[in-house]
């Protein structure tokens, strides 16, 4: 019994470091991606032209912005799940899906046509930036429902869509040209990175410290706490006696 505890505080140790490792990985991952697709983004030509130092601390902040909404999403998913019956969570998810792009293919250029009927950016500019990113999302949440199961598309499709709009809405909102589409792939790029590889940190090894009842031997305790009361001590200092005896 005490060397199955002993296995079971050095596990739990050895997990907790391991997933702040994975932590810290995805933060500074995600960081460099963002800088390097700034980078590229730069080395197209076909938007701004910055040097390339310029480029990667962009990136890199359009990175940070990222990483803010992906832990927005995780904490209104955990909010959502633990509150409403998944049946409901699921057609939320949906409805706000479309209700967005909704916004990005129309509503966005029938309000700057009427702000601006003389002088406004063609419909095609506005059906390209609110097109292109729900594509992207559509393939990516293919590549997660295989990686993960046909559960994880409708809840992809909405990270990828709806959040990727939200942190793209200051330059949205501000910009029209090709600054819009610059930022918003490096932000794209950024949130297809986290939401595929989040599920492979999270392996069964790491997740809820890894630890099943049959790994740790039937005498274990069920949760991570192994605290015991004076009861429980006294009662396992009887059955040691009687076992030496």
């Amino acid at each position: 019994m005490h060397k199955t505890r002993l296995r079971y505080d050095v596990r739990v140790e050895a997990n907790v470091i391991m997933r702040l490792n994975q932590f810290v990985f995805l933060l500074a991952s995600t960081v460099i991606l963002g800088g390097l697709m700034g980078i590229i983004t730069i080395a197209t030509g076909l938007w701004l032209h910055l040097p390339w130092f310029v480029a990667f601390v962009s990136g890199a902040f359009l990175a940070t912005t990222s990483l803010m909404g992906f832990w927005a999403y995780l904490t209104l998913n955990f909010i959502a799940r633990s509150t409403l019956p998944r049946r409901v969570w699921r057609w939320m998810q949906v409805i706000i899906t479309a209700l967005v792009l909704y916004d990005m293919l129309w509503y966005r250029y029938h309000i700057d046509a009427v702000r601006h009927p003389a002088n406004h950016p063609p419909y095609a500019t506005f059906l390209i930036q609110g097109l292109w990113p729900f594509v992207v999302a559509l393939i990516a949440a293919g590549f997660k429902r295989r990686l993960s199961g046909k559960g994880s598309f409708v809840p992809t499709v909405f990270y990828l869509y709806v959040f990727t709009v939200v942190d793209w809405l200051l330059v949205i909102r501000s910009q029209t040209g090709p600054i819009v589409n610059q930022t918003g792939i490096v932000m794209m790029a950024c949130n297809v990175y986290m939401i595929l590889i989040f599920g492979k940190l999270l392996s069964p090894d790491a997740g809820s410290f890894g630890l099943k009842r049959q790994e740790m031997g039937p005498d274990a305790p069920a949760s991570g706490n192994t605290d015991h009361s004076p009861r429980e001590k006294r009662k396992e200092a009887k059955r040691d006696g009687a076992t030496q005896s």
